[in-house]
């Protein structure tokens, strides 16, 4: 058997992938002796590259790049940020249609990526104003509302006012 699997590493995996799927066979050649193999002689199975995550159904199959790039990551932590103000606007005890003023401080990472996203903070969380930092001015201890939220080890402070209804 060692030989066996040995002669079969050493065909071209596509070619083997190709035969056995279209039910044909695959010759090798062990101990000088010539073997035909066949669907049901062989298991294929699917090996992603390093950094890839793969998925098949039938003869179809997609490739995921796991690899997480700084813009995707930013992008992450901006929803996290929605999410925590989502979070905060709940424990306020502020209704679904309640239009709010925001303010934002804490860790330069967070703020970073809730002003990249600010339109999509600002929609989601119904915010007539958004205040991100010392730059915008923003005190969320003097909101009528405010906690403090962790996000991936860094701080986020929210500062929340109901402006109104929807």
């Amino acid at each position: 058997m060692p030989l066996v699997a040995e002669a079969i590493a050493a065909l071209d995996p596509a070619r083997v992938a190709e035969a056995v799927r279209d039910g044909g066979e695959i010759g090798i050649s062990v101990a000088g002796r010539e073997h035909t193999l066949s669907a049901q002689d062989v298991i294929l199975t699917l090996r992603p590259p390093e950094g890839y995550a793969v998925e098949r159904e039938g003869s179809h199959a997609v490739a995921l790049d796991l690899e997480i790039d700084e813009t995707l990551r930013q992008a992450g932590r901006g929803r996290e940020v929605v999410h925590a103000v989502q979070n905060a606007r709940k424990n306020a005890g502020l209704a679904v249609e309640d239009r709010i003023e925001l303010d934002l401080d804490g860790d330069a990472v967070l703020l970073e990526a809730a002003r990249e996203q600010r339109d999509f903070l600002s929609e989601e969380t119904l915010a007539l104003a958004v205040r991100i930092g010392d730059a915008d001015g923003a005190a969320p201890g003097e909101r009528a509302y405010s906690e403090t939220a962790a996000i991936e080890g860094f701080e986020l402070t929210i500062g929340l006012a109901r402006t109104g209804p929807s």
